[in-house]
């Protein structure tokens, strides 16, 4: 079935009562798609820039359990990312002074430099997405994914 199939025909799909969730699992996956793509040319991917993009806004030096919280991933989960990361320069981490037993997590300046890009890839193709969408519109959007995301992580029980 096309996309303009898919448009309007929850029903017809039996859809009904799901319609939002359908979408939202088509659009999340569609866009992760074209931005994998998008990243590739530049040797990233979604998931080192997703951390990257984390740690860009937690405070400076968060432990890899606050990351991992804030993140909705398990600590474990991100260990080889985090190899990964160090072995290209992006990230480092260092044993928090105060408890041995965590470490702290640092982007590097080759690691801002990589979301800097990450930054202007995703800018780019979220105007691509968006661009016969007011920017009204947009920030209505922007407001109800908000309240959405917020109500979410209220259930969410990690």
């Amino acid at each position: 079935m096309t996309d303009e199939e898919y448009s309007g025909r929850e029903s017809a799909c039996k859809l009904t009562g799901m319609a939002t969730t359908f979408r939202i699992l088509r659009l999340s996956g569609m866009w992760r798609t074209l931005l994998e793509r998008d990243l590739a040319s530049e040797g990233l991917s979604v998931a080192n820039m997703r951390l990257l993009a984390y740690l860009n806004t937690l405070p400076e030096g968060v432990t890899q359990r606050e990351l991992a919280r804030a993140m909705n991933t398990d600590t474990s989960a991100l260990v080889r990312l985090f190899v990964l990361l160090e072995k290209d320069g992006l990230v480092r981490r260092e044993t928090d002074i105060q408890d041995r037993r965590a470490n702290r997590v640092f982007m590097t300046p080759a690691g801002e430099k990589a979301f800097e890009r990450f930054r202007d890839i995703a800018s780019h193709l979220e105007e691509k997405l968006l661009k016969d969408v007011e920017p009204e519109a947009r920030k209505q959007i922007n407001g109800i994914l908000d309240v959405v995301l917020e109500r979410a992580g209220s259930l969410y029980m990690f």
